[in-house]
């Protein structure tokens, strides 16, 4: 995973998109697309006591990915799978231990809705974005010292532009966010990513650095946000999954070419 040419890349589009249409943002410049799924907060439900002789089902709080063609994995767009969850309460990793599906994704993010979420999920909660809803305006103040906890620990703050497009409220709260990271942590390991539910409103990378601009970011960030940024993790995410050390076996057509 870490030798594939990652490129300029989207780690938000929705999985309501039509997959099968997903090779058109190569025209883009996008070179790398995770396709999202969003997990919105369940509240647990009350125990029930279990009958003799029943057994009990296992639910799982995390969907399967989205189903991708076989012909789109061979094409020149790479095609992630990301799952973004909602959470309150820190007993949230005791869902992420439990869950077969969680394990499916390449990258995993997380919506903390309160404070203590959003300090559990710097220090310790082990996944690889933390993001925010555009439409809610965040309850917390974002300090200095969680923020760059998060950033020593490998993660990296997400900026979606597709609901600034939508949305003069959406619009409000992103800047809003944006210059809150950049006062806070000078705008380290940010991504930005669409957040698109529509190909229409998922723009160029031209655009997209440009927007970097408007959310307090310099040349080198902007395009870091789209590209370095998003590879770093990518292959952080990889490590996640895999454990600290791992060897990726790649096969050379050229080689067997050559021996044929």
């Amino acid at each position: 995973m870490a030798q594939k040419n990652w490129g300029f890349c989207d780690l938000s589009v929705s999985r309501d998109c039509d997959i099968t249409k997903i090779s058109c943002l190569q025209k883009l410049g996008l070179n790398t697309v995770a396709i999202n799924t969003h997990v919105e907060e369940i509240s647990d439900e009350p125990k029930k006591k279990k009958r003799k002789g029943e057994t009990k089902e296992k639910k799982d709080f995390v969907p399967n990915p989205v189903d991708i063609p076989k012909d789109l994995n061979k094409g020149d767009i790479n095609i992630l799978q990301r799952v973004t969850i909602e959470f309150s309460e820190s007993s949230i990793s005791h869902k992420f231990n439990h869950s077969e599906n969680l394990r499916k994704y390449d990258i995993i993010a997380v919506i903390p809705k309160t404070l203590q979420a959003f300090q559990y999920a710097c220090s310790s909660l082990d996944v690889d974005i933390i993001t925010f809803d555009p439409q809610t305006r965040l309850p917390f103040k974002v300090s200095r010292k969680l923020y760059n906890q998060a950033v020593e620990r490998g993660l990296f703050f997400e900026l979606m532009y597709s609901p600034a497009i939508k949305d003069s409220t959406a619009r409000r709260n992103i800047i809003s966010m944006a210059h809150s990271y950049f006062a806070v942590g000078k705008s380290n390991n940010i991504i930005i990513s669409s957040g698109a539910d529509n190909y229409h409103y998922i723009r160029g990378v031209h655009d997209v650095i440009n927007l970097g601009f408007i959310f307090g970011m310099n040349s080198n960030q902007s395009l870091d946000s789209i590209r370095n940024n998003t590879r770093r993790l990518i292959i952080k995410a990889e490590g996640r999954r895999c454990g600290r050390h791992y060897l990726v076996v790649t096969h050379d057509k050229e080689k067997v070419k050559h021996k044929e």
